[in-house]
């Protein structure tokens, strides 16, 4: 990275993110199916198993990956705020998100969301000031 070029480190707060909404649809849909009811059939049965194991793994994963979040959170809003590049320096308050998502190693019931909501406020506003990344293969 040179420079003239903007931090990438918001691909480390992105992939937590979208970890997260995964593990949030699979616990719902597990939830939906009714984890307490017996099974009417084969395919319910594997429904429910397979969207228990996928919640399960996901959670691990988010768990893991809170480290990486941090990192990169910390990493990105530290760039940004030493551009020259960009007018936009984000304020300290936004250091906040990645303490409180550090509480995903004790409490993850109270950090998933700040992960997913606090991470995505972030991405959200940096976008409105730095615009939007390119996805290069994709253009």
């Amino acid at each position: 990275m040179d420079s003239n070029s903007i931090s990438r480190w918001w691909y480390g707060i992105a992939v937590p993110i979208f970890f997260g909404m995964l593990l949030y649809g699979f616990a719902l849909l597990f939830f939906l199916i009714g984890p307490s009811e017996p099974a009417a059939s084969d395919s319910e049965l594997l429904i429910k198993v397979l969207s228990l194991a996928a919640t399960a793994v996901l959670a691990f994963v988010l768990y893991v990956m809170t480290a990486i979040y941090v990192i990169s959170f910390v990493l990105d809003w530290w760039h940004l705020s030493k551009s020259d590049l960009v007018e936009w320096s984000p304020s300290g308050w936004y250091l906040t998100i990645p303490l409180v998502s550090l509480s995903n190693f004790t409490i993850p019931v109270i950090a998933t969301p700040v992960v997913i909501l606090g991470g995505g406020y972030y991405l959200h506003a940096r976008s409105h000031a730095v615009g939007r990344p390119s996805s290069g293969w994709l253009d």
